[in-house]
């Protein structure tokens, strides 16, 4: 229970576990803090971004949860089983998992002069590495027979052959997993759709009207919108959901513009 505005509320996640990958920053940071609100203890994951790591540690343990940074790289299933058995060994459990690291090294990948390192690399991260979390997290999940994995996926509407095809390959995956791990791990995801993890921030005025005018709600989204869906998706009040992929884009994909 915890008290705002001098009434008292019931936190929907309270003493749950979570693993979000690639938390450091951007929407896993907010996935992470939204989660804590709601009464979670969570594994912050990252690669690079340590300093920053430290930094949604610090202020998951100042609402009074437990937290502490892993580094592994998610393409690598030691760098996972690790970084799961220290989150075991600390908590006892693994209630949640969000599925959110993405790696952006062939972000525009060419057909006539491809980078074949940088495509290797995003499908490692972006498809493998959410297909590896997942199998060492499950686990214990089926163990207990209790658990909720989130996946941070695309849709491939502009895609080409860049980062959107790898990330949108979570779709399909999702509801692959949603099959396998039925009925005791549910299995969902979400879709962003622009939101501001700092690209938007640095367009042009130009750029940033043509990209509002495209949103049928005028507005660009902030990483606290899909972290609200998140927490939505990780708590009972989704019960009834596994396989889905719930669009979060503020009407830019049905807009005809």
């Amino acid at each position: 229970m915890a008290e705002l505005y001098g009434e008292v509320v019931s936190l929907r996640l309270k003493d749950k576990v979570a693993v979000v990958t690639g938390s450091s920053r951007g929407i896993g940071r907010a996935i992470a803090l939204a989660l804590a609100q709601e009464g979670t203890h969570v594994v912050v994951n990252y690669l690079r971004s340590e300093e920053d790591a430290k930094e949604v540690v610090s202020d998951i343990k100042k609402m009074g949860r437990e937290a502490f940074a892993a580094k592994a790289d998610v393409s690598k299933i030691k760098d996972v089983q690790e970084m799961i058995n220290e989150a075991l060994k600390k908590f006892g459990k693994i209630d949640i998992l969000v599925n959110n690291a993405a790696d952006f090294s062939a972000m525009d990948f060419s057909f006539n002069n491809p980078d074949w390192e940088g495509w290797d690399r995003m499908m490692a991260v972006n498809l493998k590495g959410m297909l590896i979390c997942s199998q060492v997290v499950s686990k214990p999940m089926l163990r207990r027979k209790s658990g909720n994995i989130v996946n941070i996926v695309a849709d491939w509407i502009g895609g080409g052959l860049c980062y959107m095809l790898t990330k949108s390959g979570g779709i399909p995956l999702t509801k692959g997993l949603a099959r396998v791990l039925a009925p005791h791990v549910r299995v969902n995801a979400i879709c962003p759709g622009s939101i501001d993890t700092g690209w938007i921030s640095a367009l042009s005025e130009t750029e940033k009207k043509r990209l509002k005018e495209k949103i049928l709600l005028k507005r660009w989204g902030q990483p606290e919108d899909i972290a609200k869906v998140a927490v939505f998706l990780a708590s009972d009040e989704s019960s009834f959901m596994t396989g889905s992929v719930v669009l979060v884009d503020g009407g830019e994909t049905i807009n005809p513009q």
